[in-house]
């Protein structure tokens, strides 16, 4: 069963859907960790949808970053991923508002650092600690593992 995060805003949405872990689990720490995931933007009239691997570490990282934002209501979370496929930085700036700006490349153009779509929109401390839970459920359904020993 899939499992979504989403961070909503003022004009604008990020999806991150995560399907399945791309392989069985190995003895390779990474290898082990890597999910299949579509990734739906909708900002204004702009839209994108990408299909991604993505590592459980990512999810870890932002969540981690992302609760301290939430918590205090200052600094910021950024999403990054090893590809380079979706790039996330949630800036909370005064009054519980936070700031998000992004890049989506394609992974299949035959230039993709050409194909990107740079995207921002207003969010805040509601949107975003719903996001929050959202991504608690996600690293419970596919939490990072740790080698299997063959």
């Amino acid at each position: 069963m899939s499992k979504a995060m989403e961070i909503r805003g003022h004009g604008g949405r990020v999806r991150i859907e995560v399907y399945k872990y791309e392989r069985q689990e190995t003895s390779n720490l990474d290898d082990s960790n890597w999910v299949v995931t579509q990734c739906t933007v909708n900002v204004g009239e702009f839209s994108c949808v990408l299909n991604l691997s993505l590592v459980t570490s990512d999810f870890v990282r932002f969540a981690a970053q992302l609760e301290e934002g939430v918590r205090s209501l200052q600094g910021s979370a950024e999403f990054t991923t090893l590809e380079e496929g979706i790039r996330l930085e949630v800036t909370f700036t005064s009054a519980g508002h936070a700031h998000l700006i992004g890049r989506a490349r394609s992974q299949v153009a035959l230039v993709p650092d050409q194909t990107t779509l740079s995207f921002s929109f207003e969010t805040d401390q509601s949107f975003l600690a719903q996001t929050l839970q959202e991504l608690k459920g996600v690293m419970e359904q596919f939490p990072t593992r740790r080698p299997s020993s063959r």
